[in-house]
């Protein structure tokens, strides 16, 4: 799997809300046919933050939480891919529409909304800002989706600087993660680490004129991913029951311990995901499948 996050701003003309209903609403209908897409969530950050759902655990498993941190997005879609190549093919457009004369290829399919629903580039109002950014994933508990809304939490974190990425990813999946797995209540656990090659998600997918690779673009790009190394994606039924779980006794006190062992920096952001094609793993059918 390729597996790719795209940190997205609003466009200043859009409200928070506004952005959510143009992203999930109109974007996702066109994005959503990608060609050989195999799983596409887009996750907004919830508008109350969890910090005053959750009270005094806040402070208890949050790590110096950057102050800004949301200023660099509003939403981040997932996507899935076969290969880097199937990603970057993504765009091809398929005859998918169809009409009197049959199957054809849509004539009226565009993402021409992207720059006036995200922050457009500076000097170009035709592109806009953006951090396309490559993950390498590991389900360690498999995300099972009942039929209502799941509470969802991304927990952001930056390695200890006296760590080395190998020593640093090894203890988070053979010590950490498999802890993390035995929350009461969890269902779904997945840890992505960011790609420490920022552009490659970006090479062959954008023009090599595209504000990613500008000079602004690249060093957006790198105060952004200076913040953190990878997340976890959590899902619980509530958040009441992240809280049960996360104060077990069992947990609490061997989740804080390799917590301070491990990271620089640890903070959950709650999102709202919007599953728009779930994620298909299994080797891609031979058929048009969304």
């Amino acid at each position: 799997m390729f597996k790719v996050y795209a940190f997205l701003k609003r466009n200043p003309k859009l409200t928070h809300d506004e952005y959510r209903a143009g992203h999930v609403g109109y974007h996702c209908g066109q994005s959503r046919r990608l060609k050989d897409i195999r799983g596409y969530l887009v996750n907004v950050w919830a508008n109350e933050p969890l910090s005053e759902k959750i009270g005094d655990l806040h402070a208890e498993i949050t790590i110096n939480e950057p102050a800004d941190f949301l200023e660099h997005w509003d939403g981040f879609p997932q996507v899935y891919f076969d290969s880097q190549q199937s990603w970057v093919e993504a765009r091809t457009v398929e005859p998918n529409r169809a009409t009197a004369d049959g199957l054809v290829v849509d004539p009226d399919w565009s993402l021409a909304d992207s720059p006036h629903l995200f922050m457009p580039a500076p000097d170009d109002p035709n592109q806009f800002r953006a951090h396309h950014l490559h993950m390498e994933e590991h389900v360690i508990v498999p995300v099972r989706r009942p039929e209502f809304k799941l509470t969802k939490l991304i927990q952001f974190f930056q390695k200890r600087t006296d760590l080395s990425d190998e020593d640093f990813s090894r203890r988070l999946l053979e010590e950490y993660a498999p802890l993390a797995a035995t929350m009461q209540g969890l269902r779904g656990f997945v840890v992505n680490l960011r790609d420490p090659d920022e552009e490659a998600a970006l090479r062959d997918f954008f023009a090599p004129n595209d504000w990613v690779f500008s000079e602004d673009g690249t060093a957006a790009r790198r105060e952004f991913c200076a913040l953190w190394r990878g997340d976890n994606e959590l899902h619980f039924d509530s958040i009441a029951d992240f809280v049960r779980a996360r104060t077990d006794p069992r947990v609490r006190e061997p989740m804080r311990a390799l917590e301070a062992e491990l990271f620089e920096s640890l903070w959950y952001i709650e999102v709202d995901e919007n599953l728009i094609v779930i994620p298909n793993r299994d080797p891609a059918p031979d058929f048009y499948f969304r």
